[in-house]
């Protein structure tokens, strides 16, 4: 009742001078305080306080349950490639482990999996997509993490064929995730769209994984070779996991 009775005095206030008002404001401005705190000492002592503790209860159980429905959603994410590896078979062909990834370098073509010696993997192990894309190799294990770099990097070359007509060449990555088809016969046959795929000419990848469709042939007259430049069949910027084949089961 106070406070309305000084609410009501205030608007009052409009219908006399400027000056009038400020004078009364500044008068009233301890008394509005004054009030303001016994207000919020009233609603503490009739249960505000304690309502304000459930509230940030509530706010931290929430936050856990959050948390909680996260990591539940990345171990689906993770059952789903799993799923999706076992329809392709290569849980036949290969002994794997899968690995989160944790690092990215795109300037350097590489990434960072969470897994390493404490998951068997060791330097020099294939490393695939979800999709069974050949995605590089491990060049540094450590306790619980790896190094891989990837298909595109320039130090990076691998056997390959061509899927509809077996001819042969050698992928070389070119950095940035970009491939070239090197090694090609000039009187082989090349064309755009061909699917490039894994040779077993004696690299450490395995056989018929994917590498990259021929996106642009590159002919010249003077050179016994012919090039073509490749589409990857990963995108590094989406990949969160990947598989690393530890084994064949020949």
């Amino acid at each position: 009742m106070i406070g309305a009775g000084v609410l009501l005095f205030l608007l009052s206030l409009n219908l006399v001078s400027s000056q009038v008002r400020g004078l009364v404001v500044s008068l009233s401005s301890p008394l509005q305080a004054s009030l303001w705190r016994a207000g919020n000492s009233v609603s503490t002592f009739f249960g505000g306080g304690s309502l304000r503790r459930q509230n940030e209860a509530l706010v931290q159980e929430n936050s856990v349950l959050f948390s909680k429905l996260a990591a539940l959603q990345d171990v689906e994410r993770e059952n789903r490639e799993l799923r999706g590896m076992l329809q392709l078979g290569l849980a036949e062909e290969f002994d794997m482990v899968d690995a989160e990834v944790i690092g990215k370098s795109l300037t350097q073509d590489s990434i960072v999996i969470r897994g390493g010696q404490n998951k068997g993997i060791q330097k020099g192990m294939p490393v695939i997509t979800a999709g069974k894309a050949a995605l590089g190799r491990v060049t540094e294990s450590f306790p619980t993490h790896a190094r891989v770099q990837l298909i595109s990097a320039k130090e990076s070359k691998l056997d390959a064929k061509i899927a509809a007509t077996q001819v042969t060449g050698v992928a070389r990555g070119q950095g940035g995730q970009k491939l070239m088809l090197d090694l090609v016969p000039q009187e082989d046959e090349l064309r755009e769209g061909d699917i490039v795929l894994t040779s077993n000419l004696g690299d450490m990848f395995p056989e018929n994984l994917l590498i990259g469709k021929v996106e642009e042939v590159l002919k010249s007259g003077e050179n016994p070779f012919q090039k073509a430049r490749l589409k990857p069949f990963f995108n590094l910027k989406s990949i969160e996991s990947v598989f690393v084949i530890t084994s064949l089961n020949l």
